[in-house]
């Protein structure tokens, strides 16, 4: 073999590991663009991989015919050139697909497999047909097929594996989504130039200058924002934004603000529902060993470390970053009441041999919620490290009527196997048909208790803010317990996202003494200059595409790999 032969062999797997790699750099990081406008769920992921294996699919079997008919090395790089331009643009068309999406209606269930179709399919759809053309390509008869199918098809495997490991634990911690998209484009348009010419390779310089070079901060503008966004970061579970608006710092988890403190030192609570935490201590007045499972910001620890200087505090939080954003941004100091474990609620509660007076549960969100924490099986544990007459507050976002009920009462019902008496607090203003915080509260003591009375026990308490506390009683659910067709949530059979679901269609009445807004553009957004410049280029390349592939080829295999 020549060694322009042995070049073009190098070249031809490096390619193929390229586009295996980018796949499912692309699926990962896929999740991530959804995840912001649709959240996590198993609908998000499953539309996903969906739509991903379909246009695959499609590129196989196109890509094999196309083979069949016309076979040349430029065509192939013409075809993963053309992937990588693709690629360029999902992160300027996303908001454009997400709104379309949303603005038909398809919601939550329906809406991730449009978008993703949108974004990625005709870009997957080119990458599908690598490995059938290249196969063709390098086959020097049909004695060898075998051979080199099984060589290619393991290098492209490789490459998916490299993709899968090298975005989880290299790329998305240190890079944000938008410029790992763009990593991706660049790695294929660069592993295709190679066998192009020199028009390719001067869109190639184009596309480096204008995502690359210091002219870029003046194409994509300044961000427009509500407020000042002054730290933004892809952590291991979500999009993690700090933003300062109004006097307030606010922790933003995938587009939603999940915990806030003022800036002029104050420890009060800008979102009135972690004020509901403290009715725990009206249910156990002797609490002393308190259990948050959730950090996020960290203002129910911090307040309570204010305000009871006997209780000793355990937060459980699973995201690394979001407990070094908490101390970097949210005031979180060292104290030696106050342990941080960066855990899973779960594991830690079947590692621990600790019991708690008080458990806080706060892991949940409006679109994700962890279906490990709502199940019988988790109960029956918390309930086995709950001291006794131990107390349970849980932040649930649902309604307490319509179809965005269904996962609350689901939770209700599956609580209620395990703890005597449970008390529900709706917290907004805007009527129980509203997506809001609503506060469940379960305890071991099997007294039923009015809400006469715990107005009562709170003037008496000594531990409470009186005033306040009634004020939060007076909100105790007095309505009918809708629990009838309810399913009890089980390890094996927690269908939470079919009962989610249904929330993420609805506005969300966040209570808030600080009116909330946009943190910031999307990260998929961008200045209309730097879109165009990116369509200019690709169109460029589409003039140039019948030059690059040379229309006088043949279907003879004069340009096989030896």
């Amino acid at each position: 073999m020549s060694r322009s032969g042995r070049l073009a062999v190098w070249v031809l797997r490096v390619q193929v590991f390229a586009s295996g790699a980018v796949v499912m750099a692309l699926e990962l990081v896929g999740s991530r663009i959804l995840a912001v406008d649709f959240g996590s769920s198993i609908f998000v992921w499953g539309g996903l991989i969906g739509v991903i294996l379909t246009a695959l699919s499609l590129g196989y079997s196109y890509g094999g015919r196309l083979a069949d008919r016309v076979l040349s090395h430029r065509v192939l790089s013409s075809i993963i050139f053309s992937s990588g331009l693709l690629v360029l643009l999902i992160p300027h068309v996303s908001p454009i697909a997400v709104d379309l999406t949303l603005m038909l209606g398809l919601g939550e269930r329906y809406g991730p497999i449009m978008v993703t179709a949108l974004l990625m399919g005709l870009p997957i759809f080119l990458l599908g047909m690598v490995s059938p053309y290249a196969i063709k390509l390098a086959a020097e008869s049909l004695t060898g097929l075998g051979r080199v199918a099984g060589n290619l098809y393991a290098i492209s495997t490789l490459g998916s594996i490299a993709g899968t490991f090298g975005t989880v634990f290299i790329l998305i911690p240190i890079m944000d989504v938008r410029s790992i998209i763009s990593l991706l484009g660049v790695v294929l348009l660069a592993s295709s130039a190679l066998s192009l010419g020199r028009g390719p390779r001067i869109l190639l310089f184009l596309v480096l200058l204008v995502l690359y070079s210091p002219v870029n901060s003046l194409l994509m503008g300044a961000p427009i924002i509500y407020g000042s966004r002054i730290f933004e970061k892809e952590t291991p579970y979500s999009h993690l934004e700090v933003v300062d608006s109004g006097g307030v710092r606010i922790l933003y988890l995938n587009g939603l603000p999940h915990s806030a403190m003022y800036l002029n030192g104050s420890r009060e609570l800008v979102f009135p529902y972690t004020r509901y935490f403290a009715l725990g201590l009206l249910f156990k007045e002797d609490a002393r060993a308190v259990l948050f499972i959730g950090g996020g910001g960290f203002s129910g620890p911090k307040r309570f470390l204010q305000d009871y200087p006997d209780v000793n505090i355990d937060v459980v939080e699973i995201d690394p970053d979001v407990i070094e954003a908490a101390r970097l941004y949210f005031d979180l100091r060292d104290d030696p009441r106050l342990t941080v474990y960066n855990e899973d609620g779960r594991r830690y509660l079947q590692r621990t041999e600790k019991r708690y007076d008080l458990v806080v549960l706060d892991a949940y969100s409006k679109t994700y919620v962890p279906f490990h924490l709502m199940t019988l099986e988790f109960f029956k544990l918390l309930h086995e490290r709950l001291s006794d007459d131990g107390v349970i507050v849980s932040n649930l976002i649902a309604s307490l009527v319509g179809d965005t009920a269904n996962l609350f009462w689901a939770e209700y019902k599956t609580i209620s196997q395990v703890f005597p008496k449970i008390y529900i607090f709706p917290t907004s203003d805007t009527g129980p048909g509203w997506v809001q915080n609503i506060i469940l509260i379960a305890t071991k003591n099997p007294k039923p208790l009015t809400e006469g009375e715990l107005k009562e026990m709170a003037l008496n308490n000594g531990r409470v803010d009186p005033k306040e506390a009634s004020g939060l009683i007076s909100r105790l659910w007095k309505g009918p317990l809708r629990v009838e067709e309810a399913p009890i949530l089980l390890d094996h059979f927690a269908p939470v996202e079919i009962l989610l679901n249904p929330i993420t269609g609805k506005p969300y009445a966040l209570e808030s003494e600080h009116e909330m807004s946009r943190p910031s553009i999307k990260w998929v957004e961008s200045s209309n200059m730097a879109m165009a410049l990116l369509a200019a280029i690709l169109i460029a390349w589409l003039f140039l595409l019948p030059s690059s592939i040379n229309p006088g080829l043949s279907n003879s295999k004069s340009e096989n790999l030896p």
